[in-house]
């Protein structure tokens, strides 16, 4: 099913029992699509994750699985002061990308980003 490459690339994936060789082969055979309105931030950290996971980007007119991401306003709200805005965008986008492999794999079950979770810098 992997060849040689594969296994070593998805060597912790193949390990993991939530995800394992099954797992792995729905990931690789996904395509995702981000839909236009979430925050380009989250969007290029949620596929550079998705990417290295082994899932594609969908071309417009291919069947996707597709992807509502926070918007700029939720990033913002997240970050609590513009400093933390690319911290901000960064955690929503992993996030993000562990909920679209949990969704793809079928393991876990959905969870939601925390209302009410701001950063906060060191005081």
């Amino acid at each position: 099913m992997f060849d040689a490459s594969q296994r070593a690339r998805y060597s912790r994936h193949l390990l993991l029992p939530e995800i394992g060789e099954a797992g792995q082969q729905k990931l690789l055979s996904t395509k995702v699509r981000v839909i236009d309105a979430a925050d380009s931030e989250v969007a290029t950290v949620t596929l550079d994750y998705l990417h290295r996971a082994g899932v594609d980007v969908a071309s417009p007119n291919h069947a996707a699985l597709v992807l509502q991401l926070p918007h700029a306003a939720a990033v913002d709200a997240v970050a609590g002061v513009p400093a933390l805005r690319e911290a901000s965008a960064f955690l929503l986008g992993a996030f993000a990308a562990v909920e679209a492999i949990k969704q793809i794999t079928g393991a876990g079950s959905a969870g939601a980003f925390p209302l009410d979770f701001v950063l906060a810098e060191e005081a």
